[in-house]
């Protein structure tokens, strides 16, 4: 059976080897589906080449949603239950390790959750999503705990100094506007090109503002939500299309002069919006499959597509380091306005098991745990 994260604190081993000292809070998912409760767990103690970062804000990703309703995820296949999620976080430096270079205690922090070595082929080659290393440097225990260590080679290289003036919420949304960030860069936006998103939700209202940041020359959004909607017309978005009153083929043929979108980015996760996002693109146009579908799922399309159509298909998922690095950089920038993205903040780690009941009634944009 396989050892869970307490246990591994608690003998001292796992991706990188620890003691623990002392208590600390986590919101621990114990049983699918969603079966999470705040307990006490060891807070980990670093090894000469981490650190140990006290939390400050962590923002749910979807990503922890469909985990504590499917069990689906990396670290629990490799460790089991309980599992403490988060992978969106900003803190403060608790603790340094003595051959961690750059960092000192207090400073405020934005912190990738993973980091590639470097040194696999799959770095060598510039695919760091697919780094083999990658799972095993992974934040301990999650975000959703008042500590957590980051280890790894190059520890210290996935922490970034929070700029003057953007707040630990901000900050802690950094890693989504890097996946963002990495799917606009993969999808080669030309300037004037008509952008058309399926999705108002935080990932497409991101990908929205950088759409416009690339230079498009006209954004079209999608979706059922009249408010996420609203929200995407004051992100910037010129053309708003309600799937549920009208048809989103026939409206984007009609914006677009009956021509079809440049570039379309699916950023829902379903087959039936995979399938819609082929039909939007004009003839030698792209899209870009950005939200993920469950393990397995089959998507049949017809070969016109590709070769009459001649569109050119995408799948990004992920980010690299430059990725992240620049996603805080337009953050600090006002490039990206990410806090008007924040629709509910919680100040205690009860409100995770709250956060995702409110995701999953598709209420609100993203939810914030703060911990001062």
């Amino acid at each position: 059976m396989a050892l869970s994260v307490f246990d591994l604190f608690k003998i001292g081993i796992g991706p990188s080897s620890s003691h623990t000292v002392g208590p600390m809070k986590a919101a621990a998912l114990f049983e699918i589906p969603k079966v999470i409760h705040v307990v006490d767990m060891p807070k980990p103690e670093i090894t000469d080449d981490e650190f140990l970062v006290r939390m400050r804000a962590c923002s749910l990703c979807y990503t922890d949603v469909k985990a504590s309703m499917r069990g689906k995820h990396f670290f629990i296949e490799l460790y089991g239950l309980p599992w403490v999620p988060g992978h969106e976080m900003s803190g403060e430096v608790a603790a340094v390790g003595a051959r961690v270079e750059g960092l000192k205690v207090g400073q405020a922090v934005a912190v990738s959750p993973y980091v590639p070595c470097g040194r696999c082929p799959a770095c060598r080659a510039g695919s760091y999503r697919f780094c083999v290393q990658a799972p095993f440097s992974f934040v301990q225990p999650g975000g959703f705990a008042e500590y957590f260590k980051v280890p790894g080679n190059n520890a210290s290289l996935r922490a970034l100094p929070i700029p003057d003036g953007v707040s630990f919420e901000e900050a802690a949304l950094t890693e989504p506007v890097a996946s963002c960030l990495h799917a606009i860069r993969k999808t080669n936006i030309g300037l004037g090109q008509t952008v058309t998103i399926i999705g108002a939700g935080p990932m497409g209202l991101i990908l929205l503002q950088l759409a416009r940041s690339c230079g498009a020359g006209q954004v079209i959004m999608l979706d059922q939500q009249a408010d996420r909607l609203e929200t995407a017309r004051t992100l910037g978005a010129d053309t708003l299309i309600d799937t549920g009153r009208e048809d989103p083929v026939a409206r984007v043929k009609e914006v677009t002069g009956y021509l079809g979108s440049d570039v379309v980015i699916e950023a829902v996760g379903t087959v039936a919006t995979y399938l819609l996002a082929l039909q939007l693109a004009r003839g030698g146009g792209t899209v870009n499959f950005f939200g993920g579908l469950p393990s397995g799922t089959v998507v049949e399309m017809s070969s016109d597509m590709l070769h009459y159509q001649e569109l050119t298909l995408v799948g990004t998922s992920s980010f690299s380091p430059d990725d992240y690095e620049n996603a805080l950089k337009m953050i600090a920038a006002g490039r990206i306005d990410v806090k008007r993205l924040i629709s509910h903040r919680f100040t205690a780690l009860e409100g995770v098991m709250a956060a995702i009941d409110l995701t999953l009634d598709k209420k609100g944009l993203k939810k914030v745990v703060i911990l001062d």
